[in-house]
């Protein structure tokens, strides 16, 4: 098998330490290269929609909630892990630019609810596709079988990490 970056550093951890076991670094290290790398494709992907990261996953988030795409504004600050403070904020900023909408809840007027405007939802189903498009072409190189493997892997990982 071909060799990377981290099969180097992991060679040089060996030659001055061998007492310590370089196979769990190699993943993790390998995981964050990736995670930096596709990181930094994808934004490249959303700036053809002169979206960043942060406008894309609020917009996300509202389109995964099906028709009318609203979500209490609270609600939305808990999905994309955010304060109530750094969300007022996000919504400001989206709404000045007609991607958003602030809507009274009818049931509850404590509450207030973010909805995509017709242009957000225009913006994100395109966005989207282009999103899915570049996880796509990331792992082009596995089979199906391949990508499970991968991916029931890193759920056991991740999983692991939240205990």
């Amino acid at each position: 098998m071909k060799k990377d970056m981290i099969d180097d550093l992991q060679k040089d951890w060996s030659d001055q330490r061998p007492d310590l076991n370089t196979e769990s670094m190699g993943i993790v290290l390998r995981i964050q290269a990736l995670a930096k790398i596709l990181g930094e494709k994808t934004a490249q992907r959303l700036n053809e929609y002169d979206l960043q990261w942060w406008q894309y996953d609020v917009l996300s988030t509202l389109r995964r909630q099906g028709y009318p795409y609203r979500l209490a504004a609270t609600e939305l600050a808990d999905s994309v892990m955010l304060t109530s403070g750094a969300m007022t904020n996000r919504i400001d900023r989206l709404e000045e630019v007609g991607l958003i909408n602030r809507v009274a809840d009818a049931e509850d007027r404590r509450r207030v609810l973010v909805e995509l405007t017709r242009n957000g939802l225009k913006l994100i189903e395109d966005a989207a596709e282009t999103r899915f498009q570049s996880a796509a072409e990331a792992i082009a190189c596995l089979d199906d079988r391949q990508k499970s493997q991968l991916s029931d892997l890193l759920r056991t990982v991740l999983l692991a990490q939240e205990n």
